[in-house]
């Protein structure tokens, strides 16, 4: 999440002002402390107070994907390779809006998730496709206390939506193709967050964002279709068919921590650090009429992460930045499932923002990012053997294009 737009800075309690020029910082650098444009909304909220006028920003984030997989059986020696590449494209608002010189209103809408569409693979009866998402809006009320410190409280309310399909066997059913099982679920949750500003001075501050967990549980149906006679028999014996659904998932709590610093010739350098208490993490676990059929047995791994970025102006109107990101692995290799292929993540980007007028500054940034092999191993299906497979290639490009307004 970046910030960059120019705004003036108007200390509290009739201290003195101070210019600061907004920067560009790419992927996800410059997060806890820069609190110099609209995305300070989303990233810190206590930073709003520094915002003199309202500030709005409004960003589109596209994602290209490109990866190959290989895997298969390991009793039959003959792996299977396959490509895959998709775009996703991620719209982001950030909205402040101070009340006086003291507290601020800030808004925002940001989304993640999660999603895979493997096709007819040999996995397919685990997982075929899947699409986790999860939205969030974060209003928030931000009040300085001083000269050197702003607090801010925050209520998540979040959208989650989960969708699964799988092959079914038919093995009941010999000559019968594959059945299909597609899971759909909704709900929504609320969580909250604080966060504060320390200045210390006018080029140097640092900053501090929490968020709590949010636990989801979704309810829904189980859609069975293609099924053989004898196999639907055994599902409807078991309670599976018409059965009421629910998926609960956990999104984890987390930590930011930011430190901003300007030099006396303008060039700026940030440093964020986070912890998620991803050990906590849960994608989901599935209850059939109220009974346990699939529980998340994965043991995640708390999750570290580092960031940082350098900036400097190269024109009256322009800005550069460098940035990248590094993060801890998420889960053990013998731990990973194909529900939820994570590893560690790496990114470099580059970032240019361009004051097209006043009042408005258009920012645009391309980071490259390696989510690493991922490797996967089964336990063994019953005439079928041990599945396993890896990532050959697994690359993400992220372009970020955002117009800026205020200050």
């Amino acid at each position: 999440m970046c910030q960059r737009l120019a705004i003036a800075l108007l200390m509290a309690a009739g201290l003195h002002v101070t210019d600061v020029t907004a920067r560009p910082y790419p992927g996800f650098s410059g997060l806890a402390a820069t609190a110099d444009s609209a995305a300070t909304a989303g990233n810190n909220p206590a930073g709003s107070t520094r915002l003199e006028k309202r500030a709005i920003e409004v960003e589109a984030m596209w994602f290209r994907s490109e990866s190959k997989w290989e895997s298969g059986f390991e009793e039959s020696g003959d792996p299977s390779t396959s490509k895959s590449s998709s775009d996703t494209v991620v719209p982001r608002i950030f909205y402040v809006e101070p009340i006086n010189e003291n507290t601020a209103f800030s808004f925002t809408v940001l989304g993640a998730g999660f999603s895979d569409d493997l096709g007819d693979w040999p996995g397919r009866y685990f997982l075929r496709e899947y699409d986790a998402l999860y939205i969030s809006a974060l209003p928030s009320l931000a009040r300085r206390l001083n000269d050197k410190w702003s607090v801010a409280g925050s209520v998540a309310i979040t959208y989650a939506s989960y969708e699964q399909e799988r092959a079914v066997a038919n093995l009941f059913d010999p000559g019968y193709g594959d059945g299909k099982s597609r899971i759909e679920t909704d709900s929504v949750e609320f969580g909250f967050g604080l966060s504060a500003l320390y200045e210390m001075d006018a080029a140097t501050r640092l900053g501090i964002a929490w968020s709590s967990q949010i636990d989801a549980t979704q309810e829904g149906k189980n859609r069975l279709s293609g099924l053989g006679p004898r196999t639907e028999e055994v599902m409807r014996n078991l309670g599976v068919l018409g059965a009421d659904i629910e998926v609960q998932s956990q999104s984890p709590q987390s930590v930011l921590l930011g430190l901003y610093h300007e030099f006396s010739n303008r060039h700026a350098v940030t440093i964020d650090g986070a912890w998620i208490d991803f050990s906590e993490f849960r994608l989901s676990e599935f209850y059939f009429n109220g009974q346990g059929f699939l529980a998340s047995e994965q043991k995640f791994k708390d999750i570290l992460a580092l960031a940082v970025s350098y900036s400097w102006p190269v024109a009256e109107r322009w800005m550069l930045g460098i940035g990248g990101m590094v993060t801890s692995q998420m889960i053990d290799d013998e731990e990973r499932t194909m529900s939820l292929r994570l590893d560690s993540i790496a990114s470099l980007g580059v970032a240019a923002e361009w004051q097209w007028k006043p009042d408005y500054c258009i920012e645009a940034s391309l980071s490259y990012m390696d989510f690493g092999d991922s490797p996967v191993s089964t336990e063994p299906i019953p005439g079928l053997g041990t599945f396993s497979g890896k990532y050959v290639s697994r690359a993400t490009y992220l372009l970020q294009v955002s117009l800026k307004y205020g200050g």
